[in-house]
């Protein structure tokens, strides 16, 4: 409150008074309460004022910065699409090209036959071949999207199918090396034919029968060898055959061989093609010493020169 000059309380006005350094005077200053007042309610006004486009344009930063970063995800988000999309153009051309390798294999193999199992290798319909120019036409993000993920549905079931077509085609290659590695194709033994398959007089008795296999001359020792991968199954020794020995190749095929010397497998014994089983001999019922070759096809006696390839 202020004093007027009289020393009475000037109750109108408000003395303020402002303290300098050392040397400097002090100031007074003499103000209305109103007027006091109206500068007071105006500064809390600016200060109100201020504070509320402080806090607008902290919001207005906020807003641009998350935009900004939408901004971003949007473009990377496109960015990755458009890498997807040219990583799904290269599966299809790899599963294209593993279609083509499959069938390829299946004629070298003989085994087109085998496609039949797999009645979605001939699947029609609409086949994509640039899915990047089909990016640029599409506006739809969310259209993209489900586009894409039909595409990686049908690339799904395209390589499902390729892989149980090439895992079938392992399976039949598979079966068709074990026949070979088990089916007879070698000599069993060096020498000369003496006598092939089929109806023959025999030496001893006069009378025509049937030779059941072919026979093959040479010295006593002269080794006798597999002519594929077997077993075992079976050692006799008789008057007729003399020694003898019985492979089992699997897959209905057997083979004997007559007329041994010495014998170097035992029943039950795995041998593989090219390895030495035996010698040529004279036991049993022969002329002379020779091999007694037999191949039999689920028990059956067939020519054993349709099993020599070299």
């Amino acid at each position: 409150m202020g004093v007027n000059k009289e020393g009475v309380v000037d109750k109108e006005y408000i003395n303020i008074l402002i303290f300098g350094h050392k040397n400097s005077p002090s100031r007074h200053l003499k103000i209305k309460k109103k007027t006091f007042k109206i500068i007071l309610y105006f500064s809390g006004f600016l200060l109100l004022c201020l504070t509320f486009f402080i806090c607008d344009y902290i919001q207005v930063k906020k807003k641009a910065y998350e935009v900004a970063r939408l901004r971003q995800e949007t473009e990377t988000q496109k960015s990755q699409l458009h890498f997807f999309s040219s990583k799904i153009e290269d599966l299809e051309k790899q599963i294209s090209k593993l279609k083509e390798f499959d069938k390829r294999i299946r004629i070298i193999a003989n085994l087109e036959k085998g496609q039949e199992v797999f009645p979605f290798m001939g699947m029609g319909g609409p086949y994509p071949s640039d899915i990047r120019d089909k990016l640029r036409l599409e506006k739809d993000e969310k259209g993209l999207v489900q586009q894409m993920r039909v595409d990686i549905e049908r690339l799904e079931s395209e390589a499902s199918t390729r892989e149980e077509s090439l895992s079938e085609l392992e399976r039949l290659l598979q079966t068709k090396k074990e026949i070979l590695t088990h089916t007879p194709s070698i000599w069993p033994a060096h020498g000369w034919v003496t006598s092939g398959f089929g109806f023959r007089t025999n030496p001893f008795t006069g009378l025509t029968q049937m030779h059941e296999g072919i026979d093959i001359s040479n010295q006593i020792g002269t080794p006798v060898v597999a002519p594929a991968n077997g077993v075992v199954s079976d050692i006799q020794n008789d008057f007729v055959h003399g020694k003898l020995i019985v492979l089992s190749h699997g897959f209905g095929m057997t083979t004997r061989y007559s007329h041994l010397g010495k014998i170097f497998v035992r029943v039950g014994q795995k041998v593989k093609r090219g390895e030495k089983i035996a010698e040529i001999g004279m036991s049993g019922k022969t002329t002379g010493p020779h091999l007694h070759y037999e191949v039999r096809l689920n028990g059956i006696p067939v020519n054993p020169m349709r099993y020599i390839l070299n």
